[in-house]
């Protein structure tokens, strides 16, 4: 019997082979990512169609369980019409836009981001950027109407203190 020790840096906390494995998806989605960002700079859009960047974590589904808040699903989706709503003219012209880095590494960086529940969806944050997640969302993937947990927009943070309003709770 073969024994396998736990990635120390790994979020997920598995096994290293196992580790091994999610950090290739997560390869694969980052590069995804950029490929859409850079069709929507290219052509002004990206046909990819939406596509799970993993598990929804832990920490939002109890949350979620605890406050009765319904979860689509048990994934969570991007879409190429979503990161090109946070790239728009309009947010670029007030220095709202998030960087590409940012982007591209939030599938992984979410689980060492602050998690926040604004009473309709989910906000990731690391002070700079925050991340919009709702929770159930309806969107067409394949031709088909379904609802999805789904990434919503990203913008730049212009006040830290914005987490400190009621409005916000924290997980």
């Amino acid at each position: 019997m073969q024994a396998f020790s736990f990635c120390k840096f790994c979020p997920f906390k598995k096994k290293l082979y196992l580790c091994s494995l999610m950090d290739t998806e997560i390869k694969s989605i980052e590069i995804l990512i950029a490929t859409i960002l850079d069709d929507i700079r290219q052509k002004g859009y990206s046909s990819v169609q939406p596509f799970s960047i993993g598990k929804v974590e832990t920490r939002m589904t109890q949350f979620a369980q605890a406050n009765a808040i319904t979860l689509a699903s048990d994934e969570l989706y991007m879409s190429a019409k979503q990161l090109q709503h946070c790239m728009r003219a309009s947010k670029a012209t007030k220095g709202l836009v998030v960087d590409d880095a940012d982007l591209i590494h939030f599938p992984i960086n979410r689980f060492q981001m602050n998690l926040y529940y604004d009473g309709e969806c989910f906000i990731y944050t690391d002070g700079l950027s925050k991340f919009i997640v709702h929770p159930n969302y309806k969107m067409k993937i394949s031709r088909e109407l379904v609802a999805q947990v789904n990434f919503i927009t990203a913008t730049r943070v212009k006040d830290p203190a914005e987490f400190t309003l009621p409005k916000y709770q924290k997980i």
